[in-house]
């Protein structure tokens, strides 16, 4: 299994339970393909530095408008993954309309 980074970026619309929701059916979906994640957290600063969400998430603004929001929720994600389920991961975050957009790279780390 490779590791993999994933940024995700949701609608300001959702709350805490909302965005807690995305991030389980994200973890679900990678663990039953064989996966595992390793953080689970939020965009923390400019510098890309990423703190876990104990006390919620918090909205950052957008540096441009995404499908008329100014502002988001920033998801990063850190795991170890087949290469067969980033295929399944692309399509169901494709189809999710709470993900405005996202990024799934490789970290050789």
């Amino acid at each position: 299994m490779r590791p993999y980074e994933a940024t995700l970026v949701l609608q300001p619309l959702l709350d805490n339970d909302g965005v807690n929701g995305v991030v389980e059916r994200v973890t679900q979906l990678l663990t039953g393909k064989g996966g595992s994640i390793d953080l689970a957290g939020q965009l923390a600063d400019r510098r890309g530095n990423v703190a876990e969400a104990t006390d919620g998430w918090r909205k950052r603004r957008l540096a441009y408008a995404i499908q008329n929001h100014r502002e988001g929720y920033y998801v990063v994600l850190r795991f170890h993954a087949p290469t067969d389920a980033l295929a399944d991961l692309d399509r169901a975050l494709k189809l999710n309309d709470d993900v405005l957009r996202f990024l799934v790279l490789r970290t050789d780390a």
